[in-house]
């Protein structure tokens, strides 16, 4: 499953909202962030701090927010809580399954495979390794390039545990074609981050919230889970959360139901 971007135009759009960014950015450090893509009504929910109630997403306050230093929404295009259709829920199944199958071909359930095919540890992260190359390229949703690998530190050394896809513009929607079994999320931080075409995470802003390199913003793009391992939420949970003993419990299970994932560590 592919979700082209509309290339042709895609780093003339980048350069000009860089421009503008940094122009805006040096008349003053509070510049407010540009509105979200348009489109049909969404639903949003926080979830860091955690607040179960969804809202109209244009109730999002646009000032940064901060918990303490940051916040973490949900959007999804569907009524809360409305279950998949037959073909949504088709979608997110061959999603899953089209994952599973990249990562074996890759070799990436094997760190250091991963690591050779360009992934690298993301701007202050423990999980997240990004891809540079595919994060600036045109797809979205693309198993076969995924923006990002999560893997998990264990006593036996790194293992995967899913993809993270990200939207090929700062401020684009993420496609839903599960439904509401694909809620997308971002963050907004207290902090200036300086983000490199308004995508890749270089640094952070100065006292004055300006950035040697990237582009200055608050809000990231946004992105979406895909486990390959049974969490407990789902496979497209947005929660990393994951103690370290179910952690590998999880990758054991995995071992047992598909064979094939396991690297020279687990055997």
């Amino acid at each position: 499953m592919i979700v082209r971007g509309r290339q042709k135009s895609k780093w003339l759009r980048r350069a000009i909202t860089a421009l503008v960014t940094l122009a805006v950015f040096d008349l003053t450090a509070c510049a407010p962030e540009a509105p979200p893509e348009t489109g049909p009504p969404r639903w949003a929910r926080r979830i860091v701090p955690f607040e179960n109630t969804w809202r109209p997403e244009s109730e999002i306050p646009a000032e940064p927010q901060e918990s303490p230093a940051m916040v973490l929404w949900e959007l999804t295009a569907f009524e809360p809580g409305s279950p998949p259709t037959p073909e949504q829920q088709a979608a997110a199944d061959a999603l899953l399954e089209d994952c599973y199958r990249a990562a074996l071909e890759h070799g990436w359930y094997d760190f250091e495979k991963g690591l050779a095919d360009g992934f690298q540890l993301m701007f202050e992260d423990r999980r997240h390794y990004e891809n540079r190359e595919y994060i600036l390229d045109d797809r979205v949703l693309d198993p076969d390039r995924p923006e990002f690998l999560m893997y998990y530190g264990t006593p036996r050394g790194k293992r995967l545990s899913g993809f993270m896809f990200y939207t090929d513009e700062p401020l684009a929607r993420g496609p839903q074609p599960g439904g509401n079994l694909m809620i997308w999320h971002y963050h907004v931080w207290k902090q200036t981050l300086c983000l490199l075409d308004g995508l890749v995470s270089v640094g952070v802003g100065d006292s004055s919230g300006r950035c040697k390199d990237g582009t200055p913003t608050h809000r990231s793009p946004e992105m979406l889970h895909v486990w390959l391992i049974d969490h407990p939420e789902g496979p497209f949970t947005t929660s990393m959360m994951l103690e370290p003993r179910l952690f590998r419990r999880l990758v054991e299970q995995r071992n047992r139901e598909r064979p094939e994932t396991r690297v020279a560590g687990d055997m």
